[in-house]
């Protein structure tokens, strides 16, 4: 991540009220406390006292949101003030403020450009018009359901758009911080003096989509009642839908019960007041809703219409009720019940302040936002010195695994020496990791092998344009060939270096021969480096560079004992006998069957055997496994216990790690390596990369691959041996990878290697 303090200017009509607003206000108020220069340009409003109160800049450009040729003087003008101010990201937040924002960041030359953020607030009507929200280079959505709307009626890769729930201000809306003093002014300004009746809350503006009219139709079915209900907002932006409500107040009867009490600048108090918040959105769902959430805030249960934002915001039954929308019968309903069940809806206020707390904080929201502003920020071509690099990893997914593991390290060594790092794969587990650690994900399902997947060629190409990537490092074969055509696309003085890695003994054919195309080759190991050299065209630029494992990860001294305790109480495990374990994906190539069958010829009986891969990966064979388990009598000796995130907590546990592959050699044998960083002894197949880590005799033993009898042999010659001996064998293993074997040799080589074919 970029720790620059940020120039951000975000660009929106008005700072009166509503959602728009009050999120713009909470992020240029953070922006300011945390350092960065918070600017806000708008067409003015009742908010600007707040935001220049605390350290933001208000710059009034009066027609900015007006649909009139007078805001086309705003583009040169914004031109200008990005240059001068030397602006580092540009969020837009309007439509009208969006184009304005978007002639002027394009008339400045691409390398002088701040970051393009839009934030899609709302379900603007689907034309042109309004397709600029999706003009951001990233695109904010502030819901599921509006980011979903975005996908089903805007061309936009998937890629681009980022979820950013709205928030709550936790200073503002505290119910330990509303004073009575503020309760009373509102009740006295509102004429309301029984302590009594209950009081029924709905704000939003006065128009047709927030509801009013279905509101006060529900309740003219309640007329019978004793309440109160407020319903907030300027009466005087919309008169003539204000004069509809009014009539239809009268005509029902409901002058004394129902009041349009205006524009409230204390909503925190107006929410104290309540006994039940109400969100009616009817002609078209809220994209957020964010009065519930400051209701929710201020432990008050919310009444919402079953639509939009509020599916998210407002769980049924346990924070409130969600009834359809323009239903007046169902919303009656759950009026009477919230005001005739006092109890419950004390539960259910206090469960939602439970909830909005975890999920819905203003500083969860801008955290989010300038996580996204960094990320993108870092990316800025212009920000490059000569001694950094941008590198383009392609793979196609990043699961687990040590194409994938390899990967993420990568990732991280670059960005910590101060080098871009830009990662395309399908998604993953190691997503969060691999973005926490500063490189920026772009998900593409780049390895289907199916004709679709040539569609990510020209988003690829683009990328490497726009990015001015340095390397393109290939690290899988389909997202090779998408890579590669991409590359072969694009001007050869313009290209950047093509890398390839070889992860593995491929089927030798035309297709497994795009990782022989690189201009430089890495080989994994010396098994590698031969079959490429025996099998393809390639006698120059294969360089071997050891796989390695993180030797700060993978450190016996830094497992606390409460994870391996954690393990043993997830697995069920009975420690008191030796533990086997044989980690790695669930595939036949693995070999788990035959350590299984092995097993079955095992004589020391004093030890549990435990698999650890994803069963959910192959379910054909997971369930292969366990019935071979469970008919040979193998339960409670042998388990299989999934998918394990803490592995070396995993092989703390163990006394004794496995390699049992069989119909293909292990490239490296990543698991196994791993494992001797531990200072754990192995039992390895002898067949291609183990016989580089593996040495026999000295930090584990080497058998035959598919020989259950041999295999069997050494796991009874390890269980018969006392824990020093072990202890001394896996203290080898230890010193063997510290010295050939670590991730950050692995990086370090491979750093110099680009260097060296950049310099060629």
């Amino acid at each position: 991540m970029v720790a620059k303090k940020l120039v951000v200017v975000q660009l929106l009509p008005e700072l009166d009220e509503g959602g728009v607003e009050g999120e713009t206000i909470d992020l240029a108020v953070y922006l300011a406390k945390n350092g960065h220069k918070s600017i806000v340009i708008s067409g003015g409003g009742r908010l600007v006292p707040l935001l220049e109160e605390n350290g933001c800049t208000h710059i009034l450009w009066p027609y900015i949101g007006a649909k009139s040729v007078r805001c086309l003087q705003y583009i040169l003008k914004l031109k200008h003030f990005l240059l001068k101010e030397n602006v580092d990201i540009l969020h837009l937040r309007s439509r009208l403020p969006a184009w304005i924002g978007y002639f002027a960041w394009k008339l400045i030359p691409e390398e002088k450009r701040p970051r393009l953020i839009t934030t899609f607030h709302g379900f603007y009507s689907i034309n042109f018009y309004s397709s600029i929200m999706t003009k951001g280079e990233k695109v904010a959505a502030v819901s599921k359901t509006i980011k979903n709307h975005i996908l089903e009626n805007y061309t936009i890769d998937e890629s681009k758009i980022f979820l950013v729930h709205g928030g709550f201000d936790e200073d503002e809306f505290s119910p330990d911080r509303i004073s009575d003093d503020r309760i009373k002014a509102l009740k006295k300004g509102w004429n309301i003096f029984s302590e009594t009746r209950p009081v029924i809350v709905l704000p939003g503006r006065l128009t047709l989509w927030k509801g009013q009219d279905v509101f006060i139709e529900s309740l003219a079915l309640l007329k019978d009642l004793d309440f109160i209900a407020l319903c907030i907002g300027d009466t005087e932006e919309n008169p003539s839908f204000t004069k509809k409500l009014k009539d239809q107040i009268e005509r029902n009867d409901l002058t004394e019960k129902v009041r349009l009490v205006g524009h409230c600048s204390d909503m925190a108090a107006a929410f104290s007041l309540a006994d039940v918040v109400v969100s009616a959105s009817s002609t078209q769902p809220e994209a957020f809703g964010k009065v519930a959430i400051e209701a929710m805030a201020m432990k008050k249960p919310v009444i919402a219409t079953a639509h939009g934002g509020s599916l998210e915001t407002v769980v049924h039954g346990e924070t409130g009720w969600l009834v359809p929308p323009r239903d007046a019968q169902n919303m009656a309903t759950a009026i009477a019940e919230a005001i005739s069940a006092p109890q419950m809806a004390e539960r259910y206020g206090q469960q939602g302040f439970d909830w909005v707390n975890e999920h819905f904080t203003a500083l969860k929201m801008c955290e989010k936002t300038v996580q996204l502003y960094q990320e993108d920020y870092s990316f800025k071509p212009y920000q490059k010195n000569r001694s950094q690099i941008t590198v383009l990893q392609l793979l196609p997914e990043l699961e687990s695994g040590g194409v994938e593991r390899g990967t993420l390290e990568m990732g991280r060594h670059l960005v910590q020496n101060g080098h871009q790092s830009i990662v395309v794969s399908g998604g993953g587990r190691l997503v969060d990791q691999l973005s926490k650690d500063g490189s920026n994900h772009i998900s593409r399902n780049i390895g289907s092998k199916n004709p679709g997947a040539l569609l990510h060629i020209l988003p690829i190409r683009r990328l490497i344009n726009r990015e001015k990537v340095d390397i393109l490092h290939l690290r899988s074969r389909m997202p090779a060939w998408i890579g590669y055509i991409a590359w072969k696309s694009i001007p050869k003085k313009r290209r950047p270096v093509l890398v390839t890695t070889f992860h593995g003994f491929y089927s030798v054919n035309a297709y497994s021969g795009i990782m022989a195309k690189g201009q430089g080759v890495i080989a994994i190991s010396e098994s590698i480096k031969k079959h490429i050299l025996e099998k393809y065209d390639r006698k120059n630029s294969v360089r071997l560079i050891f796989r390695g494992v993180d030797s700060d990860y993978f450190d016996p001294g830094k497992v606390d004992p409460s994870r391996r305790e954690k393990l043993i109480q997830s697995w069920k495990l009975d420690v008191t006998k030796k533990v086997l374990m044989l980690p790695g994906r669930l595939t036949r190539l693995k070999g788990q069957e035959i350590f299984l069958k092995s097993l079955l010829q095992v004589r020391n009986s004093d030890y549990i055997a435990v698999l650890v891969g994803d069963t959910l990966d192959n379910p054909g064979y997971t369930a292969e496994l366990n019935e071979f388990i469970i008919k040979n009598g193998l339960t409670g000796k042998a388990s299989l216990v999934g998918y394990c995130g803490d592995m070396p907590a995993a092989f703390m546990l163990a006394d004794i790690v496995l390699s049992t592959s069989s119909s293909e050699p292990e490239a490296f044998g990543r698991t196994t390596v791993e494992a001797m960083a531990m200072g754990k002894p192995v039992i390895a197949t002898a067949h291609g990369g183990s016989l580089e880590t593996v040495i026999h005799n000295e930090n584990g033993w080497l058998v035959a691959p598919s020989d259950e009898k041999q295999l069997a042999a050494a796991i009874d010659k390890a269980l018969s041996m006392n824990g020093d001996v072990l202890n001394s064998l896996g203290n080898n293993g230890r010193v063997r990878v510290k010295k050939r074997f670590t991730s950050q040799a692995m990086c370090k080589q491979t750093v110099d290697y680009y260097r060296e074919l950049l310099a060629n």
